[in-house]
């Protein structure tokens, strides 16, 4: 069996930033992720502006690949509203790359990465963790904390099923010299909407909703009129939970963090990394050290309640042709 103070499940940005931060601590951290880096990821890619100048505060030396988007055109039901150049640019990155490059930087620095499955955790009468792998490999650590997203495995364990999700499918079209970010809202797209990413090497076309099935996502790209090509899915977790044990930390997509309007994840993947690292050095639960994200997610809440209703829905319509006004809660949207 082996030890370590803190054992990672998951790769991705939240479970990378987090180990990175540990390891610079002086805490002797592993990460274990069962796939094969640089891996395919689905996702947007896009990087606003308080993620990325978060992640420049937390790893003030990562560079990585992106291309700068400032325009936005805003559609409901395939009526153009409003489109604006927002005050800071999108990054959008391609996530296969990206994330390798952030999962580097920890590695750079001495900390330890293995090619593994989670199988399962127990707690011992001291409070040590044995945490269980599909290889058979064990480890003995002080705190497991659980990246592995929207699918966690360990939330799994930690609390049993989890229904507070969103499916989005998206796939790859060929790359526009020129394109800005495009998002359709609709009544018929329920928690959910289309959109269209401009990436690196090619743009990305996706759609997502509460009642989304495949079927679904076929008829919203023949109403887009895409060809169809290669399609990928993944859940978007819309609820945050704990695990109910100070010693079994869930971040990112694996804690349900993901924005309720906007579905972005990188943020709050890089802001729980954060926080649990906090946890850990400080010897605090993660409720403590996360608190101002758990106020900020149940203001989220109540906004995104409102934002997809009925009410909201009309509201938008009446005022999304009002550019300015639609701008200015865009860049405010972006920056806190």
């Amino acid at each position: 069996m082996k030890k370590a103070d803190v054992v990672i499940i998951g790769a991705g940005p939240a479970g990378a930033v987090c180990a990175y931060l540990l390891k610079k601590a002086g805490v002797n951290c592993v990460v274990v992720d069962h796939a094969q880096f640089p891996r395919m990821k689905v996702c947007g890619g896009g990087l606003t502006h308080k993620a990325y100048t978060l992640l420049e505060r937390l790893i003030p030396q990562f560079r990585y690949d992106y291309k700068p988007v400032k325009h936005i055109k805003l559609m409901m039901e395939h009526e153009e509203r409003c489109e604006f150049e927002a005050a800071h640019e999108i990054r959008v990155v391609d996530r296969k790359t990206f994330d390798d490059a952030l999962i580097k930087e920890y590695t750079k620095i001495g900390g330890e990465f293995v090619k593994d499955g989670f199988a399962r955790y127990e707690k011992q009468e001291n409070g040590v963790m044995i945490v269980t792998m599909k290889s058979g490999k064990q480890y003995e650590c002080r705190y497991l904390v659980g990246a592995d997203g929207a699918n966690s495995q360990v939330r799994q364990q930690a609390i049993g099923n989890y229904t507070e999700k969103l499916l989005c499918m998206e796939q790859y079209v060929e790359e526009k010299a020129e394109a800005g970010i495009t998002v359709s809202l609709s009544p018929h797209y329920p928690n959910g909407y289309y959109y269209y990413f401009p990436s690196m090497g090619h743009d990305v076309v996706g759609y997502g909703d509460i009642q989304m099935t495949a079927e679904k996502f076929h008829d919203v790209m023949r109403e887009w009129n895409i060809p169809e090509n290669k399609i990928k899915g993944a859940y978007i977790p819309l609820k945050e939970v704990l695990s109910g044990n100070d010693h079994v930390i869930l971040i990112g997509d694996a804690g349900g963090f993901p924005n309720k309007i906007t579905l972005e994840g990188l943020y709050y993947a890089f802001a729980t990394g954060m926080n649990a690292c906090k946890a850990i050095v400080q010897g605090v639960p993660f409720a403590e050290a996360n608190k101002e994200i758990f106020k900020k997610k149940k203001r989220e809440a109540f906004h995104a309640k409102m934002f997809y209703s009925r009410f909201g829905m009309s509201s938008i319509r009446l005022i999304s042709s009002n550019t300015n006004f639609v701008k200015k809660c865009f860049d405010i949207g972006v920056e806190r």
